[in-house]
């Protein structure tokens, strides 16, 4: 089974982060991956091997579709994972 997914919430900014996995061990360096735009306040961040990582969702109050596919996503890493 995978690890438990990070999911950060921050009020003051209404964003969220989802983790969608553990960062993959010493790939690359947190502090110099940047993301993409993949969508209306939706950024994706890669880890150092290519992979979507973290998802931010700015406005996520806003954005329940969003939080929804990064949980899919988690779901369905896991279920590959089994």
């Amino acid at each position: 089974m995978m690890n438990e997914p990070t999911i950060r919430y921050y009020p003051d900014t209404d964003t969220m982060a989802i983790e969608l996995r553990p960062w993959p061990g010493d790939v690359g360096d947190r502090s110099q991956i940047g993301g993409a735009d993949a969508g209306e306040d939706l950024v994706v961040h890669y880890a150092g091997d290519g992979q979507p990582w973290l998802w931010e969702i700015e406005h996520a109050s806003a954005h329940p579709e969003h939080i929804a596919a990064a949980l899919d996503e988690i779901r369905r890493r896991n279920r590959i994972a089994a």
